[in-house]
């Protein structure tokens, strides 16, 4: 399950490549979405834009 230092890096690293461009607010709420489904080991089965598994690849918790 991610913890709140995760998500910091998490999100700081998406707004840091992304939250001056167009596409952030949808970035923003993909994460939110793909968070829960991880929490929930649910399969993201590539809804998601490859921006968004690539972060929640990147910083998802050890285990």
């Amino acid at each position: 399950m991610f913890e709140m230092s995760d998500l910091d890096a998490l999100f700081g690293d998406l707004e840091g490549s992304h939250g001056s461009t167009s596409d952030y607010d949808r970035l923003l709420k993909q994460a939110h979405l793909a968070i829960a489904l991880f929490d929930a080991q649910r399969p993201l089965d590539g809804q998601f834009d490859p921006i968004v598994v690539e972060l929640i690849e990147k910083h998802r918790p050890p285990g």
